[in-house]
């Protein structure tokens, strides 16, 4: 009899722990992978900016430094080993002049860390100014209002004869307000340099109007 309830006992012992085996293996049979490392999206590559877009990049930080901050100049700047559009770069100087101080700023706004640029903006120590010329006399920055994508549009409307003649030149887009003209101007320059160059012509900084040839 005894021989027979541990028979028993046995078989009930054996019946319990069966359904618990089995959910373990089936639990050990379907448990998720263990998750993978995301990939590393590659970095978009860095896109050429407008003028206006360096001159407000530059103004925000420069403001903090004299109250009357005013512009005096700015021009895009040519990087080695990348060409951008006419009418944008890849980085841009701006001169700022505070006439209470009688100090200048040239704040730098490059998008790329390369060719003895910071990326981002520069913006360095301050020297002394003698105040405004007849070539160069500041301005607010509120009188800028088009920007150079467009300017050169309508620079190059007004030159389609030498641009034909001269395919693929530089162009460089300088900001400035001379005796030249009544008003602040862009002047869009076939060339790296006003020196180095043949030809250019203003174009009205605050309407987008065409205004004369330079030479």
């Amino acid at each position: 009899m005894q021989t027979t309830l541990a028979v028993l006992f046995h078989m009930v012992k054996r019946l319990r722990i069966a359904p618990l085996l089995a959910a373990l293996a089936l639990c050990s049979c379907t448990s998720a992978p263990a998750p993978k490392e995301a990939e590393k999206k590659p970095a978009a590559p860095v896109e050429p900016v407008t003028g206006l877009t360096g001159i407000y990049r530059c103004y925000g930080p420069s403001r903090q430094w004299a109250a009357d901050l005013q512009v005096l100049r700015a021009q895009n700047l040519f990087v080695k080993g990348r060409q951008a559009p006419p009418g944008k770069a890849y980085a841009w100087q701006v001169t700022f002049v505070s006439p209470s101080k009688k100090r200048i700023k040239n704040c730098t706004y490059s998008v790329v860390q390369e060719d003895g640029l910071f990326a981002g903006v520069y913006n360095p120590n301050d020297e002394a100014w003698n105040g405004p010329t007849k070539l160069a006399q500041p301005f607010v920055i509120q009188t800028v209002k088009k920007d150079t994508d467009e300017i050169y549009k309508v620079a190059l409307e007004n030159s389609k004869d030498y641009d034909k003649k001269n395919p693929g030149t530089p162009i460089t887009m300088l900001l400035e307000f001379s005796e030249r003209n009544p008003v602040a101007a862009w002047r869009v320059i076939w060339g790296t340099s006003v020196g180095g160059s043949a030809y250019s012509v203003f174009v009205d900084a605050t309407n987008g109007l065409f205004l004369r040839k330079a030479f």
